[in-house]
């Protein structure tokens, strides 16, 4: 019995030296893991403290060097005075007087001035010549008849309209002439004198030569008046008159042609209208407002125009429209009356009949938080969130806590929250989705 007893005792020895290195590696191991969590804790760049109850939002803590790796920037919470504003549907149209119709002044044959006939939509400026009328006021018998007398007749009362118009449009363009010249020359003197600038003598000069281009016209449109009035009034006293020059026809005004009813090569009468120029440079927007709703508007501020779903229309600034004083109209099916405002349009942004939003000031003034528009988040119900700045952070520690903010409209940069951090309260605009997303844990 003792001998076989003695026989175990190498292997109970064995096992128990196997037990202890398991033990000291186990030790080991173990050490290391805890030293490298530690390691891992102090380099931590951000720290997201979850609250037990869904109710309550977590806290983000993030060290300096994490601030400024995401060039987070906040900005203090302000209760002021605000406007309210209410977007309406609008239409573009054509103001009063701006739309001009040419038509023919005696019978005659169409024709393309430089061989290029002008088409609907291109830009035209002041003077550019357009068409060319043929006359067709030679009789092919020396004794006219009276219906050819009775047209000649017509065509020398309108040959005699359309000549006192040229006149004094010549007359007109010679006293601005007179005036842009004394203009450049006191521009000249002032520039001399150190007392202008060069500018100023450059926009006289600039003037003074359109004004001179259109006295030239209008000179020239004279001149082939009288001739045909000449050549119509030797038919008239019997004598075979000579063939009438060609009178071109040019554009009234800088714009852009909206209509051609005429082609090449066609024959009109007197009176047929031939084209139709308009200047878009300035664009009335039409604005149909619920009658009950016009003593809440306040009509003497400028309205923004926006697309219609109250984003911005697409250009860098956004449009400002000025109210104008406009016929007074209204709707009686839909008890509505129009407001009417004026738009820059020199960029052709806009077009007749185009429909736009316009954003328009109440005279309501009510007092509300305002924050900036970078700084509110949206979740994905839509709900509206910002990130505050916590006072009671530690040194060298920058806490963040996500709080729910009720946004009642959006003015440019500006949002308008009805419930939401105190005023005073610092909110997050610059790395807000940065925090948003560290929160979550999609961050960088």
């Amino acid at each position: 019995m003792k001998a076989s007893i003695n026989n175990n005792r190498p292997s109970i020895w064995r096992r128990c030296l196997s037990c202890m290195v398991i033990l000291v590696a186990t030790f080991v191991v173990g050490c290391e893991k805890s030293s490298s969590k530690s390691d891992h804790a102090k380099v931590t760049p951000a720290k997201v403290e979850m609250v037990p109850h869904e109710t309550e939002l977590a806290t983000l803590t993030l060290t300096d060097d994490a601030v400024a790796r995401l060039a987070i920037k906040s900005v203090a919470v302000q209760e002021r005075e605000v406007f309210r504003h209410r977007t309406l549907a609008g239409e573009a149209m054509v103001p009063s007087g701006k739309s001009i119709i040419a038509s023919a002044p005696v019978p005659g044959v169409i024709a393309a001035a430089g061989g290029t006939f002008p088409q609907p939509g291109s830009q035209v400026a002041i003077a550019q010549p357009l068409m060319i009328l043929k006359p067709l006021l030679s009789p092919e018998r020396d004794v006219p008849t009276p219906a050819e007398q009775v047209q000649m007749a017509g065509a020398k009362a309108n040959l005699m309209s359309a000549l006192v118009t040229a006149q004094g449009e010549v007359a007109r363009s010679e006293s601005e002439i007179e005036g842009l010249i004394i203009a450049r020359d006191r521009a000249e003197k002032l520039l001399a004198d150190r007392a202008g600038s060069q500018r100023a003598l450059d926009d006289a000069e600039a003037l003074l030569n359109v004004a001179q281009s259109v006295l030239d016209a209008a000179k020239q449109r004279e001149k082939e008046l009288r001739s045909l009035l000449v050549s119509i009034q030797t038919a008239n006293d019997g004598g075979k008159p000579e063939p009438a020059s060609p009178l071109t026809l040019t554009a009234p005004v800088a714009g852009v042609v909206r209509s051609v009813n005429v082609s090449s090569g066609q024959s009109v009468t007197s009176g047929t209208q031939l084209f139709e120029v308009v200047d878009l440079s300035t664009i009335w927007i039409r604005v149909p407002v619920y009658v009950d709703m016009l003593s809440k508007l306040n009509r003497e501020e400028t309205a923004k125009i926006v697309s219609l779903d109250g984003s911005p229309l697409g250009s860098e600034t956004t449009p400002q429209a000025s109210p104008v004083a406009a016929p007074p109209t209204a709707d009686a099916a839909s008890s509505s009356a129009d407001l009417y405002y004026e738009v820059d349009n020199r960029s052709l942004q806009l077009r007749p009949g185009q429909r736009v939003g316009v954003d328009l000031p109440m005279n309501s003034v009510t007092k509300a938080m305002v924050i900036p528009t970078a700084a509110i988040l949206y979740d994905i119900y839509g709900g509206t969130w910002v990130y505050t700045l916590a006072s009671t952070a530690s040194e060298g520690e920058n806490k963040f806590i996500r709080s729910r903010v009720l946004l009642e409209w959006v003015d440019g940069d500006n949002a308008v929250v009805s419930q939401g951090p105190a005023a005073g309260t610092k909110v997050v605009t610059d790395g807000a989705a940065e925090l948003f997303g560290t929160e979550f844990g999609v961050g960088k």
